[in-house]
């Protein structure tokens, strides 16, 4: 627990990681989450670091690294309405990976009313 803590302390640190390391961070950080392997009081913390990143724009890599989390817990993606109201948000993210934010979309319109 103590290091998957140590990982979500870092998330501010992400930006000066080198970019290879960030990819295999990205991939970590999403597996953790989709694995329930993160506990409660840190998947908002997560789940908000790997939105923040989303938000960045394209060309940066931490934008790569939401895209790496991102993939990694999509099939969760269901469980979190909120998550995928501000990933349908984020407008850049729709021009580069759109099938990303219609999947979101699917989500919200499938929710009950």
């Amino acid at each position: 627990g103590r290091m998957i803590q140590n990982l979500f302390d870092e998330c501010r640190f992400f930006p000066k990681y080198p970019p290879q390391e960030l990819t295999i961070t990205g991939e970590l950080f999403g597996s953790l989450i989709n694995h329930d392997l993160v506990n409660t009081t840190n998947l908002g913390l997560a789940l908000r670091c790997v939105l923040e990143a989303l938000r960045r724009p394209t060309h940066t890599k931490m934008f790569r690294f939401g895209i790496l989390a991102l993939e990694q817990f999509l099939e969760k993606l269901p469980a979190w309405p909120q998550l995928c109201h501000h990933i349908t948000q984020v407008e850049h993210l729709n021009e580069a990976y759109s099938s990303y934010v219609n999947y979101a979309q699917g989500i919200l319109r499938a929710l009950p009313d």
